[in-house]
């Protein structure tokens, strides 16, 4: 026995509105993700702005704090997001500052996204909050340097490597320590809110120091 008109009908309609409700879920994921990653993009810019006030012995350097919040995102989330945190960060936290396109803009824009790369090609093998930190942070000190090297029009900033990774060493295990703290907090009280499909697993985001 065929289908009728009205078969075809109900069946059409059936149809449209499966298609209507998918689309209202992708609509609602994404301004859920949006959302999440703004909260963290402010986060990281507060950061930014805060660690200013701290004096950084390496001319047009920065102490890197507020990549905590990218190493975070480049662990449990993925390389996108926690490249348009480090971007986004960078330029909100100088436009408010009042350094946006300084020397110091520029080593910190760079040496972020450099770091918000490698920590999120590493943290596919699983490292620690300690071992993306320690690379990223490694990455970020020597673009720095490169780019203060191009800004100035000399090569021998590059003596100043070795304080820079000593220094590296610190900021990068405070970062590792954030990281763990926030992503024990974040991700395991409010991703559900905000994020619908997020990487991190119960109990996975505050064990990650560890390594």
């Amino acid at each position: 026995m065929g289908w009728s008109r009205r078969d075809h009908h109900l069946c059409a309609k059936r149809g449209d509105n499966i298609l209507r409700r998918k689309d209202r879920l992708r609509y609602r994921d994404l301004v859920r993700r949006i959302t999440f990653l703004s909260v963290l993009t402010a986060l990281s810019s507060t950061f930014y702005v805060l660690e200013n006030l701290l004096p950084f012995p390496v001319p047009f350097g920065r102490w890197g704090f507020s990549n905590s919040v990218v190493l975070m995102i480049a662990s449990e989330i993925g390389f996108g997001d926690a490249l348009i945190v480090a971007s986004a960060k960078s330029i909100l936290g100088a436009l408010f500052s009042g350094r946006f396109l300084s020397p110091s803009f520029l080593t910190g824009f760079f040496g972020a996204v450099s770091a918000s790369l490698v920590e999120s090609f590493l943290a596919r093998f699983d490292f620690g909050y300690l071992s993306l930190s320690a690379m990223g942070s490694f990455v970020n000190n020597l673009v720095q340097l490169i780019v203060i090297s191009f800004l100035v029009g000399s090569t021998k900033t590059f003596l100043l490597f070795p304080l820079m990774v000593i220094l590296g060493l610190v900021s990068g295990t405070v970062n590792a320590f954030l990281a763990s703290r926030m992503g024990g907090i974040v991700f395991e009280n409010y991703s559900r809110f905000f994020f619908a499909q997020k990487k991190a697993t119960d109990g996975v985001a505050g064990d990650r120091v560890r390594s």
